[in-house]
């Protein structure tokens, strides 16, 4: 069986609670959301490669609809218009 242990165990050494609750209340200017660091670190969030509608969506190219379009830049395309 595990040892019990505290979450304070599994903290960076120099991070205190008041900079753990500033990075989770948004910092001084009010904004409600988190603190992103991805964005200070120059880390590009994810973006999903491909998408499925059940009823199936225009494809940015041809305008058949599909119910599954992949990214091809910034359009989502079917796979007829996809750059494979």
């Amino acid at each position: 069986m595990a040892d019990d242990r505290s979450l304070d165990d599994f903290a960076a050494p120099d991070e205190t609670d008041a900079d753990s609750d500033a990075a989770n209340d948004g910092g001084a200017d009010g904004d409600s959301s988190p603190a992103r660091s991805d964005d200070a670190d120059g880390v590009e969030p994810a973006v999903a490669t491909s998408t499925w509608h059940a009823d199936g969506a225009a494809c940015d190219r041809c305008g058949e609809r599909a119910e599954r379009r992949w990214r091809d830049g910034d359009a989502l395309v079917c796979a007829d218009c996809a750059s494979w």
